[in-house]
């Protein structure tokens, strides 16, 4: 009987090694999506906050005075915020006092 040419070529080492390639591969792909993810997170709350922060100073450089409220900076500068999204906090002192505002990320259900 001829012996097989390629009857016992390492067994199950390259398979097994193969296996962790992939697994390894696969991992660092899920971490990478993951940090893109909050990166983008990141970087969609920053341009939140600079939008109202230029709308601000827009508003008390064409009027003299900040906004009395959120809703008032809302209609006189055209801020398109997604309030779904982020949350809005805009304290102010006085009209001349240039006002706290904090933009947050809002939590979603199921995350």
């Amino acid at each position: 009987m001829k012996k097989r040419k390629y009857a016992n070529r390492g067994g199950w080492i390259p398979l097994v090694l193969g296996l962790l390639l992939f697994a390894a591969v696969a991992v660092w792909m899920v971490r990478g999506v993951r940090e893109a993810a909050q990166v983008s997170r990141q970087e969609g709350l920053r341009m939140a906050q600079e939008a109202v922060d230029r709308a601000v100073v827009s508003c008390y450089s064409l009027e003299g005075v900040y906004p009395a409220t959120y809703e008032d900076l809302k209609a006189k500068s055209g801020l398109a915020i997604d309030e779904e999204k982020y949350a809005v906090f805009y304290d102010i002192f006085a009209s001349n006092i240039r006002p706290t505002v904090t933009v947050v990320e809002r939590l979603v259900e199921g995350s």
